[in-house]
C-alpha cells in the first residue's frame, strides 16, 4: 500500500490531506472521509487512520483531509462555517476525482458526526456518489444554536473559537431535505450509548433518503460516539467494509 502526504486546494487556501491507495496499478474504488466538529483527518484514537488503511487493505482508495481551520490545513477555525465545509468537501471530491488511480465511477462519501452532516448537504452538488456511509450523523444542527439566539461574539468550545458566522446560518441549512434526491445507497452506524448525538438523529435520515436504491441504519451496541471501545470501532470498521464492498 502508499500513502501520500498532500495539498489539496479550497477557497484559495491549502487543506493538509493523506491518500491511501490500494496495493497493485489498476484504478480503484475511492472513499473521501470527512471529519466531525473540532476534529481532523486522523480523528479520536486515531479512528480515521485504522479505517482508511484497513480499507486500502481491501483494495479501496481513501482520502482523508482537514477542512480549512482545522488540523493541519490553511484558515483560522474561528472562520469555518457548515457552508464553508461543504464546499471544502466538494474542493476534496474534485480533487479525489482527478487522481490518476482513482476510478472516477466508483465514489462514495464517508462523514462523520458534522463530517456526516456536511456529506448531506453535498449531494446536490457532488455529482455521481455511488454509496454513502455516515458515522453517528448530525442531522440537526440547531444544535450548536444557544438558548439566547446567534451570539454577538465568537463562543470558546473547549479551546476552539467558533464565529458568528457559524451560528448565523444554522436555521437555513437542512440536510434532511439536500438528500432527498439522491438515488444511491446509504448506511447510517450509529452507536446505542452515543451521548453526544442520539441515534435518533442518525436515524431521522431513513426517513430523508426517499430516493435511495437501499438505505440501513444499523446500531452498534454499547458504542459511544467516537466509538471509543475497540470492539465498537472493529465493528464499525467492518461493516462499513462489508457494505463498500457490496456497494461500491
Amino acid at each position: 500500500m502508499e500513502e501520500l502526504l498532500l495539498w489539496i486546494p479550497s477557497r484559495g487556501k491549502r487543506m493538509a490531506g493523506v491518500l491511501h491507495l490500494p496495493e497493485g496499478q489498476r484504478r480503484a474504488p475511492a472513499v473521501l472521509m470527512c471529519h466531525g466538529f473540532t476534529g481532523h483527518k486522523v480523528e479520536s484514537h486515531r479512528l480515521f487512520v485504522h479505517a482508511a488503511r484497513h480499507l486500502a487493505q481491501h483494495g479501496f482508495a481513501v482520502l482523508r483531509f482537514d477542512f480549512l481551520g482545522s488540523g493541519d490545513s490553511e484558515g483560522r477555525f474561528e472562520e469555518m462555517t457548515i457552508r464553508g465545509e461543504v464546499e471544502d468537501a466538494l474542493n476534496a471530491l474534485a480533487f479525489l476525482r482527478e487522481q490518476p488511480r482513482i476510478d472516477p465511477t466508483r465514489l462514495a462519501m464517508l462523514g462523520f458526526s458534522l463530517g456526516g452532516c456536511v456529506v448531506a448537504l453535498s449531494l446536490p452538488r457532488a455529482g455521481a456518489i455511488k454509496t454513502i456511509v455516515l458515522w453517528a450523523p448530525v442531522s440537526n444542527p440547531m444544535r450548536w444554536m444557544p438558548p439566547s439566539g446567534v451570539p454577538d461574539r465568537p463562543q470558546n468550545r473547549g479551546g476552539y473559537l467558533v464565529g458568528v458566522a457559524f451560528f448565523r446560518e444554522l436555521p437555513e441549512l437542512k440536510p434532511l431535505e439536500s438528500v432527498r434526491g439522491y438515488r444511491g445507497s446509504v448506511l447510517v452506524l450509529h452507536g446505542s450509548s452515543d451521548q453526544a448525538v442520539s441515534a435518533e438523529e442518525g436515524r431521522a435520515y431513513e426517513r430523508a433518503f426517499v430516493n435511495a436504491q437501499r438505505f440501513e441504519f444499523r446500531l452498534i451496541e454499547n458504542a459511544d460516539h467516537t466509538f471509543t471501545q475497540p470492539e465498537a470501532e472493529q465493528t464499525l470498521i467492518a461493516h462499513t467494509t462489508e457494505w463498500l464492498k457490496a456497494w461500491l
